[in-house]
């Protein structure tokens, strides 16, 4: 049986987000209707640091978390309620990283947001959100 590739690996363990209505994410494929989520690799040396021996080190994957939302010029609570979905998937994910629950690659080591959700385009009705985020894990 084929290894399912680190991208895969993430994206499997972000549906178990409680907070994600519908659970499922795309990978580089984000839908226009509300509550679509993907994650999409951007572009980061994967090397941070590598082994003395040269066999190995600490790694990095680099990614976006996005969001198609529903927005209002009139009503700023539905507005509102995406910036709270940002902040609770962010503390979510500090969560796992506190408690060590990562996703299943061997050598894991952190999973952060390295910025909070922010909107990155919008039409009258909807809106994308992007959170950045970082993966690291040691290679042996």
């Amino acid at each position: 049986m084929e290894e399912k590739s680190k991208m895969e690996q993430i994206k499997e363990w972000i549906e178990t987000c409680p907070l994600l209505k519908g659970g499922k994410i795309n990978v580089d494929y984000l839908k226009d209707k509300p509550q679509s989520y993907s994650i999409d690799r951007t572009p980061v040396n994967p090397d941070m640091n590598n082994f003395i021996d040269g066999n190995g080190g600490k790694r990095q994957i680099a990614f976006d978390f996005s969001v198609t939302a529903p927005i209002s010029s009139s009503k700023a609570i539905i507005n509102l309620a995406n910036s709270k979905f940002c902040e609770d998937f962010t503390e979510w994910i500090k969560m796992q990283n506190r408690l060590k629950q990562f996703p299943k690659i061997k050598g894991a080591f952190s999973i952060k947001c390295t910025s909070p959700g922010y909107l990155l385009q919008k039409t009258e009705t909807m809106a994308i959100y992007i959170i950045q985020m970082n993966f690291t894990y040691y290679e042996f």
